[in-house]
């Protein structure tokens, strides 16, 4: 007789309770926050009362867990009141009324009690669980969708890849979002030039286009099912006239603010600078803000993050961002410029879908700032973007992944990259892809989508840039294919195979199957036997060099998303619990298995 093994849940669920964030899920969409309180070792325990719940007849509830974004049923305790029917994954209401529910999980010992009905009244607001700005376990792909001064038709660029105002963008929406998840708009508050010296946050008005025009933009790209990211500079603001005076910002119910100098910090150039006394006039030295708690810039006025009222003022344009304007995530300028517990605290606010920030240092310090934001904070992975530069498209593969946010096992809080608006067709930056203003020469091209190749086989969330995606687009539609049908993630096992100086070899485990990349003379098209089907690949030899790549993909044997079933209903089961890496398993009658039921390699 067969029966599906559901024991492996129950261990997975029970221990699991000793490191999550819980709530009650009801109708699907709306979840209530239950923050940890304790835990007991390896038996796993969670205890958490949660007041002021409104529900109506129809609704159903389930348990839910944050942090693995898991949906379960456990059994009401008997003296839960009346009026919950449990069905195989949901409990259903007959009732109407505000309730407090009490959580306790312990292994062996799940329980979900129900108290009596509050006071609450219908239509309480309870405010939602916020899940964090840092996705788990991400299989989203996303496109940088702009690339310097391209809203000018004069600039650089704009006659070989098109611009990239509101409106152009919105023409493509589609056939963006058939591929891409995130989409990276540059900043779309009314200031100078691309919008990096802001002038007033709450007017949407730039170069790019007219605020109408960007809600149209928004709008479409939801309809084909990517997210928005909004490029966010709170770092230092441009000024209405003199060196002290800015225009009010206005974000509506969430608050009207006058900036002054009292906002800026106090160690700021209008205090301290020769220039600022020629200039400045009265201004100079009024600043009175706390000294910057990052990393100044010279070209415009820091704000004073450390200040009160300066967190109340972005606070106001995050959420007015998020909720208004309907932007789904934020990309943080100058991450570098003040300390990242704000970026915590802005997002805990806002609550975006994803964050990250900008930060040219190292991988140490991108690390400790993500650290600083109390995790919840990506960062563009600048380490793996000169990794990139100078290994695999210099025809040296011996390093492998290189030494970046990625390759140290820590790809969930990694935006890979390898281009973007700060380096292309600059005047004044050697650092674009293959030298000042050679990126996109034709014979560099198989350098530039063997790189893309790496970038889309890789954990971490990989950012396409636009001008690489409009010149090359049918090369790199069968890579992002390649990386979706495997099911690579942010968080996916990366095997190192083979690295030498003239090729690198590489299985990604995704959650639908593997992923085979194969870079230089490791290009072969020996394949991998008749479960892998070439995807995607290229193969170009230049000076003697090999610059061709393949990205294989298991196409019949995908990872079960279910336990196996087991023979014999009297086989005996033997399970056990392991941390690895941070990362909980279990072994399971000689097989191992992840938090989320899939097998594991």
């Amino acid at each position: 007789m067969r029966k599906i093994l559901s024991v492996l849940f129950v261990i997975l669920f029970a221990w699991s309770a000793s490191a999550g964030n819980y709530g009650i899920l009801v109708n699907g969409k709306t979840y209530f926050q239950a923050e940890y309180k304790g835990k007991d070792g390896m038996t796993g325990t969670y205890d958490e009362y949660l007041a002021h719940v409104s529900v109506k007849s129809g609704d159903y509830l389930q348990l839910y867990d944050a942090e693995y974004k898991a949906k379960w049923v456990v059994d009401l305790d008997k003296y839960s009141v009346s009026g919950f029917t449990k069905g195989t994954d949901r409990y259903t209401a007959s009732v109407t009324g505000c309730y407090d529910f009490y959580i306790k999980l312990k292994y062996g010992e799940d329980q979900l009690y129900i108290g009596g009905g509050s006071n609450c009244g219908e239509g309480e607001d309870v405010e939602k669980i916020y899940t964090g700005a840092v996705p788990h376990q991400c299989e989203a792909v996303m496109m940088q969708a702009f690339y310097n001064e391209s809203y000018d038709p004069k600039s650089p660029g704009v006659d070989t890849y098109g611009d990239t105002k509101w409106t152009t963008l919105k023409a493509q929406a589609g056939e963006i979002g058939a591929y891409f998840d995130y989409v990276w708009l540059p900043p779309s508050a009314y200031g100078d030039g691309a919008g990096y010296h802001p002038k007033q946050y709450s007017n949407q008005n730039s170069n790019w286009g007219t605020r109408a025009e960007l809600e149209a933009l928004i709008a479409a790209l939801h309809n084909a099912g990517s997210k928005v990211v909004a490029d966010i500079v709170i770092n230092h603001c441009a000024n209405k006239s003199s060196w002290c005076d800015f225009y009010d910002f206005d974000f509506g119910e969430y608050g009207h603010f006058y900036p002054d100098e009292t906002y800026i910090c106090a160690n700021d150039e209008v205090n301290t600078s020769d220039e600022a006394k020629e200039k400045a006039g009265a201004c100079y030295g009024a600043a009175s803000g706390s000294n910057d708690d990052g990393d100044n810039w010279s070209g415009a006025r820091d704000w004073s993050h450390d200040k009160v009222y300066v967190q109340q003022m972005f606070i106001a344009y995050l959420k007015w961002m998020r909720n208004v304007m309907k932007y789904d995530g934020f990309r943080y300028d100058k991450g570098d410029g003040f300390h990242n517990w704000h970026h915590y605290n802005y997002n805990k606010h806002a609550r975006p879908e994803i964050a990250f920030m900008e930060c040219y240092s190292g991988t140490d310090e991108i690390q400790n700032r993500i650290n600083g934001a109390n995790g919840d904070l990506m960062g563009l992975d600048f380490d793996l973007k000169w990794h990139v530069f100078n290994s695999i498209a210099g025809w040296d593969y011996s390093r492998g992944r290189g030494d970046c946010i990625m390759s140290r096992g820590d790809g969930r809080h990694s935006v890979t990259f390898m281009e973007s608006h700060d380096w292309f067709l600059r005047p004044d930056n050697e650092n674009e892809f293959g030298g000042r203003g050679n990126s996109m020469k034709p014979e560099l091209k198989a350098r530039l989508m063997q790189c893309n190749a790496f970038l889309l086989s890789m954990p971490g969330i990989p950012c396409i840039f636009y001008p690489h995606w409009k010149k090359y687009k049918a090369d790199l539609k069968p890579m992002i294919t390649a990386r979706k049908w495997a099911g690579v993630h942010s968080e996916s096992e990366v095997k190192d195979e083979y690295a030498t100086a003239t090729g690198y070899q590489a299985t990604i485990v995704g959650h639908n199957g593997w992923l085979i990349l194969c870079l230089g003379d490791k290009a072969n098209k020996q394949g991998f036997g008749p479960d892998y089907k070439l995807a995607a690949s290229n193969y170009s030899t230049m000076e003697g060099h090999n610059e061709s790549f393949e990205m294989w993909v298991n196409s019949s044997k995908p990872i079960p998303t279910d336990v196996e079933e087991v023979e014999d209903e009297g086989q005996k089961i033997k399970s056990e619990k392991f941390m690895q890496n941070g990362q909980l398993f279990i072994r399971l009658n000689g097989q191992i298995y992840d938090i989320t039921g899939r097998k594991v390699l």
